[in-house]
């Protein structure tokens, strides 16, 4: 449950920063295309230098969790057990 917390409080803390951006650049450029994209343009930029510690804890709970699936392993069932050896007597 942790992990994902930190996942929507990275996500918006980077929402958060492009729209801060935004409204910053709003007055100079209006409402258009280019200040959109100036404004994620550049909130990219500053969430990659302000938010590292919090990329790199997202990354890492990602990382975890990818691994703890890859080690529980699915048991076979006694079904799929009896399946495999009949199956392996026939060739």
């Amino acid at each position: 449950m942790g992990a994902m917390r930190n996942f929507w409080i990275y996500t918006l803390a980077r929402l958060g920063i492009i729209v801060g951006v935004g409204l910053i650049l709003q007055p100079f450029l209006g409402l258009n295309l280019v200040m959109a994209m100036a404004a994620i343009i550049i909130g990219a930029v500053l969430s990659y230098i302000f938010l590292g510690g919090m990329r790199a804890k997202v990354a890492n709970d990602i990382e975890n969790s990818v691994a703890k699936r890859a080690a529980n392993t699915k048991r076979k069932s006694v079904d799929e057990d009896t399946e495999d050896r009949i199956v392996g007597d026939e060739n």
